[in-house]
Parts: C-alpha cells; structure tokens; sequence
C-alpha cells in the first residue's frame, strides 16, 4: 500500500439562520488541524464526527479486495490541480478528496475556487491539468 493516504472524514456543519446545513469532508490527516482551524474561524463552520481512514487508490485496492473486502469502505475520489506562482517561479499542488456520490456536484465548484489565484503581488491562473484518481477510504486498519 505504497500510495495509501491517511485522511480524517468529518461532518462540516453551518448554521444559516433557521437552516442547518452539512457535508461530509475527506482532509489529509497531516493538513487536518490547520484547515479545522482555518474553516471554523473564518467561515463558521462547526467541525464534528472526526474519524481516521485510509485512502487507497483503486488500483491497489482491487488486487487486495478479498482481505480488505470486510473493511468498511467508502469510494473517494482525489483531485489534484496545480497553479504556478509566477513571482516565486513555484508549482503548487493542491489536493483534495472527494465522496464519489457527491463528486459531480462538488468539483466544479472546487475548480472555482481556484479560476484565479490571487496574492499582494500577482494573479496567476491554474494550469489546465487536473488530475483525477478513483479510490476507496478504509476505516479500520
């Protein structure tokens, strides 16, 4: 399980008024605490039902479905975009997992997000390639 990814599955909450709204959220475990922080004191948000999973891409899961069949397991998908800082002469990579039932609804409006990336120096637009892998989040390991 060489390209397995430790992510923390959560319910991302908001209240709006009368209106309660929630989604689930895959976060790479290492980047969990700093995006917890960020999205409840910026946004509102409410972070609850924190669970530690294990996302596998498809094709290391299928040779291996018979032993780890019996896991609870949930299909994700991971996209990654890149965008280049012209100033710094940096490529970015940003990564993000998504429930596969939510996943046509959700990635437009992730892309979005990052039409144009703006800082005090420039404006600089994301590469046009996405990367888009299939995979499976094991709870349990």
């Amino acid at each position: 399980m060489k390209n397995a990814i430790k992510v923390v599955r959560c319910l991302l909450t908001k209240q709006k008024g009368k209106k309660t709204t929630s989604e689930t959220r895959f976060i790479p475990f290492q980047e969990f605490e700093l995006w917890k922080f960020y999205v409840t004191k910026q946004y509102g948000f409410t972070i609850t039902d924190e669970e530690i999973y294990l996302w596998l891409p498809q094709s290391e899961f299928e040779p291996k479905k018979d032993r780890l069949g019996r896991l609870a397991g949930i299909p994700v998908h991971k996209v990654t975009l890149y965008f280049f800082l012209k100033n710094e002469r940096v490529l970015v990579p940003v990564t993000r997992y998504f429930e596969e039932s939510d996943f046509p609804k959700v990635k437009p409006l992730f892309l979005k997000h990052f039409e144009e990336f703006k800082d005090e120096k420039h404006i600089t637009k994301v590469l046009e390639q996405v990367q888009e892998e299939k995979g499976i989040c094991l709870k349990n390991l």
